[in-house]
């Protein structure tokens, strides 16, 4: 008799835990949902005309970045005036009707960029954009009106240096600043009439004197 009621209670116990095994598993499944945080949303990726824009971090940066400054020039530098224009036209003005005291004839050449700054022989330093020319005997300070003979162009140079040397013929070395207003820069050299319109004053012989 009671292995028969034993039999009968089997089945109603299995039953409990299976009921009971249910309302846990559903209990767990629901608390495992409520932590799981939900999907993030991923943002579209830029389209590629946008990766090629400049952040705006680096706008900012270019908005205050400092101007530069200009660069100053060395302490005790004097640099020569740019144009010596002015210095043709007053030689121009000055001489253009003074009839000529002697002409020379013959070639002329023109001293090249890589005598700027040398002493020359008259002890003024060249430079190559003033009206200036090299003479063999003429007194320093000659003024002289250059004449191209091919073009007819004139410019007006004032003597303060020796030379040319070493070519028969060649009689004037012209500034590079006269050798451009003849426009002979190419060829280098051009058949000159040089007009002597005032003539420097020659140094004075230094006298020897004999002690008494």
């Amino acid at each position: 008799m009671t292995f028969g009621l034993e039999q009968a209670r089997a089945p109603r116990s299995e039953r409990l835990w299976f009921w009971r095994f249910a309302h846990w598993g559903a209990l767990v499944l629901a608390l495992s949902e409520c932590r799981t945080p939900p999907p993030i949303t991923r943002t579209p990726a830029d389209p590629p005309a946008a990766r090629a824009l400049v952040p705006d971090e680096a706008l900012d940066d270019a908005e205050h970045e400092p101007e530069p400054r200009p660069r100053e020039a060395p302490h005790g530098s004097h640099a020569p005036p740019a144009d010596y224009s002015r210095e043709q036209r007053e030689l121009a003005e000055r001489y253009g009707r003074r009839r000529s005291q002697g002409v020379l004839k013959g070639e002329a050449s023109y001293y090249g960029g890589s005598f700027a700054g040398r002493k020359t022989a008259s002890g003024e330093v060249f430079e190559p954009r003033r009206f200036t020319a090299a003479h063999r005997t003429l007194p320093f300070g000659t003024v002289l009106r250059v004449t191209r003979l091919d073009t007819r162009t004139t410019v007006y140079v004032r003597v303060n240096d020796r030379g040319p040397y070493g070519k028969k013929g060649r009689i004037l070395d012209l500034s590079t600043a006269a050798a451009e207003e003849l426009g002979m820069l190419r060829r280098g050299v051009a058949d000159v009439r040089a007009d002597i319109v005032e003539r420097g004053v020659p140094p004075a012989k230094k006298s020897h004197g004999h002690a008494h």
